[in-house]
């Protein structure tokens, strides 16, 4: 889609085009009534759109990556405001979905694709059985009006080629989640972390803080071939951001082992937190992730 085209299409659902400042990566560009924001990263080619929802649907990011067979669109947004202003932006685009990925199980990257109209996804399988097993309890547990996509593919570590976009995916283990797929798209040297990458956005910590750290680190190294990080919470990154996150990572492991056990105290060491990290968002986020880290 041209640029004149796009402009139309956001003028025709009611919204008028914003491009503002370029971030770490991206361009922002969002009809002028989204709570949430829109970035457009343009590479060899390869147009990806990042819809990062704002403080009340948790920043976090879905994203659109564009190919002559369609769209593929990875997470499908959290709360329900979110997930329609992200179906807006989709619609503006004027192509069809032509495949929809789910990156990890955690319901804030889930609940919102029924709205949207996905009801078939692809994703790994630890995510696959998990969504199989337990997405429907998770939606009554959380008295939530979505119902848990149902998967239609497993997402193996490799390479496939849609639409002439080729798109390589490995599963990070054991880090925000027991397994995250991220999609590299190696002709635009573009990542698609997601939760292995928050983006001065507080994190939902787990225990396995040694192996997330290694996992960024090994990201961090392969900075030339991947210069281009797309979080899932927070802005459009770049490899110069990830020494943050390690940074903060390793300040909340010692406070987190300290406290095994001690369950009511995951808003003390968030306070603690986020006094050291000032310019990190969303506390509850690792109120949320102490929470459960916590329990003995």
């Amino acid at each position: 889609m041209t640029e004149i085209h796009r402009r139309a299409a956001l003028t025709a659902i009611g919204g008028s085009l914003f491009v503002g400042p370029a971030f770490a990566q991206g361009v922002s560009v969002a009809p002028a009534d989204f709570k949430g924001k829109v970035f457009v990263t343009e590479r060899g080619g390869v147009r990806v759109h990042t819809y990062m929802a704002d403080a009340s649907g948790a920043m976090v990011t879905s994203h659109i990556v564009e190919t002559q067979a369609g769209l593929v669109l990875v997470d499908g947004q959290f709360v329900a405001p979110s997930a329609l202003e992200l179906k807006r932006y989709i619609a503006s685009l004027g192509r069809p979905i032509a495949r929809a990925m789910l990156s990890h199980m955690h319901p804030d990257h889930w609940f919102g694709f029924a709205l949207l109209g996905v009801e078939q996804v692809h994703a790994g399988p630890i995510t696959a059985k998990f969504i199989a097993e337990r997405g429907a309890a998770v939606v009554a547990e959380r008295k939530v009006e979505t119902k848990a996509p149902a998967i239609v593919g497993l997402v193996a570590d490799g390479e496939e080629t849609i639409g002439g976009v080729t798109f390589r995916t490995r599963a990070a283990l054991d880090t925000e989640a027991p397994e995250i797929v991220t999609i590299e798209l190696p002709q635009a040297g573009i990542l698609i972390a997601q939760d292995v990458m928050y983006n001065k956005v507080h994190a939902v910590v787990t225990r396995q803080i040694d192996q997330w750290v290694a996992t960024l680190k090994g990201l961090e190294s392969r900075a030339g071939e991947l210069p281009v990080i797309l979080a899932g919470h927070g802005e459009p990154a770049a490899p110069a951001n990830i020494a943050s996150l390690v940074t903060y990572l390793e300040a909340v492991k010692p406070l987190l082992a300290a406290n095994i056990g001690k369950e009511d105290q995951a808003k003390a060491i968030t306070d603690e937190i986020a006094r050291a990290f000032p310019d990190y968002r969303m506390p509850p986020l690792l109120t949320l992730g102490l929470s459960r880290a916590l329990k003995a």
